[in-house]
């Protein structure tokens, strides 16, 4: 059968360098002649997963977690750049679950203007989304009822390796069809997180990704999506913002 995924491009538009050490005033570098912090070394527990190369990955969990404030570890955070949104697997061709694609987008349009505040102490100060939808046509990735991270590595690096190279700025958030779920490391969407973000080297470029699992609670869903996106841009690669 051929099955489709849906990419949608935001352009993201922020104010500030693309990939940049995030400051309000200096902010705590490593020594000279260390290396910089590990990544995810100090997050709350439960807030972390192992994926299946043994990294640690930041999620939002299932389960409830004691808040606290993010500090800085001397990583960089994306100022600026272009949020796609890729919807990833064949159940997104039903007619229904089109109007909930369209639900996602109008949620991510209408999330910049509410952003500014929460990110401006990020030196991430203003987005303007606007889209343009591109088929991917390799069709859906798995066969099975989940995938994994490994696989949804997999799927973004042949979306992107006509596109030439990948933008540091560029955030991908994958959206996945009712129905896949998604397992990280060990954990899984099921029992263990409702989204996540992670990041890999391909030969175009670094790619940072979000996956969101779908979520039959609209709002939830959409919240998930908007926690993890707005993670993956001050803590991209584990060592920012957390």
């Amino acid at each position: 059968m051929n099955r489709a995924s849906i990419l949608a491009t935001l352009a993201l538009t922020l104010i500030g360098g693309a990939v940049s050490q995030a400051a309000q005033k200096p902010q705590p570098q490593a020594p000279s002649g260390q290396s910089a912090p590990a990544v995810l070394e100090s997050a709350s527990r439960g807030t972390v997963a192992f994926d299946d190369d043994g990294g640690r990955a930041q999620i939002i969990p299932r389960q409830a977690v004691a808040g606290r404030d993010a500090t800085f570890h001397g990583g960089p955070v994306i100022s600026h750049g272009t949020v796609q949104a890729v919807f990833l697997g064949s159940g997104w061709r039903a007619k229904a679950n089109r109007e909930k694609e369209s639900g996602a987008m109008a949620a991510l349009r209408g999330q910049a203007q509410a952003a500014t505040a929460s990110l401006a102490k990020y030196r991430i100060r203003e987005w303007e989304p606007a889209g343009l939808a591109l088929e991917d046509p390799a069709g859906d990735p798995v066969a099975s009822a989940t995938i994994s991270d490994l696989e949804i590595q997999f799927r973004l690096d042949n979306l992107l390796s006509g596109a030439g190279r990948i933008e540091a700025s560029s955030v991908y958030v994958v959206f996945l069809a009712p129905g896949l779920g998604s397992t990280l490391g060990s954990t899984t969407s099921e029992k263990d997180f409702a989204a996540y973000h992670n990041h890999f080297h391909s030969a175009n470029g670094v790619v940072h990704y979000v996956v969101v699992p779908f979520d039959a609670d609209s709002s939830r869903w959409l919240a998930n999506a908007h926690q993890s996106l707005h993670q993956a841009l001050i803590n991209p690669e584990g060592n920012g913002w957390y």
